[in-house]
């Protein structure tokens, strides 16, 4: 179904976010969502955070689907036919397209700093009760001009932004919010945590 909506070559710049998610988790699926000539793809992270990205690109229809992120990869490097939807492993609501505001920019540097740190503690950890505890910690506030609400950010939500590959070196995160969501920007993609409902409600 999703060759009828694009080709492989409109949704290349998606391979990197697919593999780091496979990587993580063979079973992994990537959501894509299309709409105003821009499609967005999102995978769902250990400790209920999203990520993904937004690419400019020219679609025949707006759309949303799911599909095996290891089904994507084959088709799009072309030694696979196209991918299956999957809608049915993924019932839980994407972060909205408009209404964020922005709270806080961080310095790049302050985000590996806090990777770094939680990526020691995490070493000494003698469980994997202790470690998911560690990455659902709340690590950084902000607090923006006044204006804007408190943020807290986990520790999760910015180890997967670094795992990503989404931040590079000298640049800046952004920390924005919308009814219900909390997203860290930053240049190649954001990662998302809801303040709602858990994101994965299904494993089928």
């Amino acid at each position: 179904m999703l060759d009828t909506l694009v080709t492989p070559d409109q949704l290349a710049d998606f391979i990197p976010l697919a593999q780091r998610a496979v990587s993580i988790e063979s079973a992994s699926m990537i959501r894509f969502r299309a709409a105003e000539q821009r499609v967005a793809g999102f995978v769902r992270l250990p400790y209920e955070v999203l990520a993904g990205r937004t690419l400019a690109t020219e679609t025949a229809a707006a759309f949303d689907i799911t599909v095996a992120a290891a089904d994507f990869l084959r088709w799009a490097e072309q030694s696979g036919p196209a991918p299956a939807g999957k809608d049915a492993h993924w019932l839980s609501a994407l972060p909205p397209r408009q209404g964020w505001r922005r709270v806080e920019v961080v310095p790049d540097s302050v985000i590996r700093n806090l990777v770094r740190s939680g990526a020691d503690l995490a070493g000494g950890a003698t469980s994997r009760q202790s470690q998911e505890a560690l990455l659902a910690s709340v690590v950084l506030t902000v607090a923006g001009d006044g204006s804007a609400p408190r943020v807290q950010v986990r520790l999760g939500a910015l180890t997967a932004l670094t795992r990503m590959g989404f931040l590079p070196r000298d640049s800046e995160v952004a920390v924005d919010v919308s009814e219900g969501w909390t997203r860290i920007a930053a240049a190649y993609g954001s990662t998302y945590v809801s303040d709602g409902n858990p994101l994965g409600l299904l494993s089928l």
